[in-house]
């Protein structure tokens, strides 16, 4: 299936002129677990919330937070090359996943992708990221809204900076209770907010179980600390973080 509103097999340079002709571009270039990788996005992210208008907003409150790449994201990706967990052949989901760079990692890991995002130029950007970064390694990219879960569930699902706002706590939270397996793990990354304590109560009176570990991460020149969590449905998984 190829949901993300391009036709398939399109190259790295077709991408790459489809989303130059929405915006200009600019290229990220990132080390994890000592592999590099290349991220193209908007050159100007003040110049895509400019664009939106009133009525956008108003109807939905998006925001282009898919265009910049998050301390959270980084922390994310560089838990997934150290994880006690074996990725090979592991059925993944990245919700959010604006830029993918965390799906794009788990790819490369040898896990069975799906990145997921709500905003199409997103989408866009993740088709066009996954493919320069893995070019033999297939991944879905398709459209997910947290308010409409899909009927299919997955053992893995990833999720970097997506609690920030008081009205999503609930939606996230039915959303994974509903396409996380019955011994799946949820990897979560956000950088401490304090709109995090209120999904974490709603997870846990759903059952749900969770271990924390910090992670510094540096980006843009800025050392920030994140906290990524193992979320399950039971506390007798071996732990995902090594160490």
């Amino acid at each position: 299936m190829n949901t993300s509103g391009m036709p398939e097999g399109s190259s790295v340079d077709e991408l790459r002129a489809q989303l130059a002709r929405f915006f200009p571009l600019r290229d990220i270039e990132i080390e994890i677990g000592g592999q590099r990788y290349l991220l193209t996005t908007a050159e100007d992210i003040e110049q895509l919330i400019d664009r939106i208008t009133e009525e956008e907003f108003r109807e939905d409150e998006r925001l282009p937070y898919w265009a910049e790449l998050w301390h959270s994201a980084v922390a994310l990706a560089e838990t997934l090359t150290s994880t006690t967990l074996q990725l090979g052949g592991m059925r993944i989901l990245e919700i959010g996943c604006g830029l993918a760079l965390p799906g794009i990692v788990a790819a490369r890991l040898g896990g069975v992708v799906t990145c997921s995002d709500f905003e199409s130029h997103a989408r866009l950007a993740a088709r066009l990221n996954t493919l320069q970064n893995n070019p033999a390694t297939p991944v879905e990219i398709v459209h997910m809204d947290f308010r409409s879960p899909p009927g299919e569930q997955w053992p893995l699902i990833l999720a970097a900076d997506v609690i920030y706002e008081k009205r999503f706590i609930t939606p996230l939270a039915d959303f994974l209770d509903r396409v996380l397996t019955e011994d799946g793990r949820v990897l979560l990354a956000e950088p401490n907010r304090m709109i995090a304590v209120p999904f974490f109560e709603e997870l846990t009176s759903r059952g749900f179980h969770y271990s924390r570990k910090s992670h510094q991460t540096s980006l843009h020149g800025r050392d920030v600390e994140i906290s990524v969590y193992d979320i399950s449905r039971s506390n007798a998984l071996p732990p995902a973080f090594a160490g």
